[in-house]
C-alpha cells in the first residue's frame, strides 16, 4: 500500500502544479479560458476511459463503484 500512496502523493503533486499553472496562464491571457477547459476535459476524459477499462481488466467492478462514489460524493 506504501508505493500506492506515494504515486497518489506524486498524482497530487502534478494535479497542483496543473492547476497552478492553469489559472497563471489565464491570467495572462483570458481569452485562453477554453483551451485551458478543453486541456482538462480531455485529461479527466481519458483518465475516466482508463479507469473503465482497468476495472474490467482485472474485473474489479466492486472497487470501480466504490472509488466512483467517492469522486462523485466525497466520503
Amino acid at each position: 500500500m506504501e508505493e500506492v500512496k506515494k504515486e497518489f502523493e506524486k498524482a497530487i503533486d502534478a494535479l497542483k502544479y496543473a492547476m497552478e499553472l492553469s489559472f497563471k496562464e489565464y491570467k495572462k491571457d483570458p481569452a485562453k479560458k477554453d483551451q485551458i477547459v478543453d486541456l482538462w476535459q480531455n485529461t479527466i476524459g481519458e483518465f475516466l476511459q482508463y479507469f473503465s477499462k482497468i476495472s474490467e481488466k482485472y474485473n474489479a467492478k466492486e472497487l470501480y463503484k466504490a472509488i466512483t462514489k467517492v469522486m462523485i460524493f466525497g466520503k
